[in-house]
């Protein structure tokens, strides 16, 4: 079994809680008080392999940095979560990649940028190609959906991070005993084509 850690970020009422409870169950519940740092527990079938997922969801309250930096080197990825109905919501995001960015001192950092509810289309402040731009310029991948209204949606947005981290956790194969391997393919394959010769 796989751990991959998850910490999800973003304004008051954008739904944060409501996308790892719409993950973890299927349901979606539109009101949650959440005062204290909650982490969610499953496990999922991810590309065959069994992986042990933990969604940490902090308050936004004004937490300090030096615990925000804390939460952030747990996490093995990011979902960053904004409000299509509040651009202030949207706005705080680049400060947040940045702490994530100088925290993890990583230029690839797995984060999913996520516009949620879609079904406010009415509401909308932030439009799609704004959150497509600013995902661009963060170097992330980009979702815009409903909580309320698409649970694929949720979970292509949590599986697609999921195999984000995944992908940079694999160690790269070494280039030496990579080359030797290709090398003795081919040359098993050029003795065959050899003996195969009329």
């Amino acid at each position: 079994m796989v751990p991959v850690k998850i910490l999800i970020l973003g304004s008051q009422k954008t739904g944060k809680t409501a996308l790892c409870v719409r993950f973890m169950t299927k349901r979606f519940i539109g009101d949650y008080d959440n005062k204290k740092d909650v982490t969610y527990r499953c496990s999922r079938m991810v590309d065959q392999e069994t992986v042990e997922v933990e969604i940490l969801d902090i308050p936004c309250k004004e937490n300090s940095v030096s615990l925000l930096e804390s939460s952030i080197l747990w996490a093995d990825g990011f979902l960053l979560l904004y409000s299509i109905t509040q651009r202030l919501s949207f706005l705080e995001i680049p400060g947040l990649k940045r702490l994530i960015d100088q925290t993890k001192k990583s230029l690839v950092v797995p984060t999913v940028l996520v516009g949620n509810k879609a079904d406010l289309e009415i509401g909308r402040e932030v439009t799609t190609e704004e959150g497509q731009k600013l995902a661009e310029d963060l170097r992330c991948s980009f979702k815009e959906l409903s909580v309320a209204e698409a649970v694929l949606a949720v979970e292509a947005a949590v599986i697609q991070l999921i195999r984000m981290v995944l992908d940079q956790q694999r160690p790269l194969p070494d280039r030496r005993s990579y080359m030797l391997t290709v090398r003795h393919a081919l040359t098993r394959k050029l003795t065959r084509s050899k003996t195969m010769q009329w």
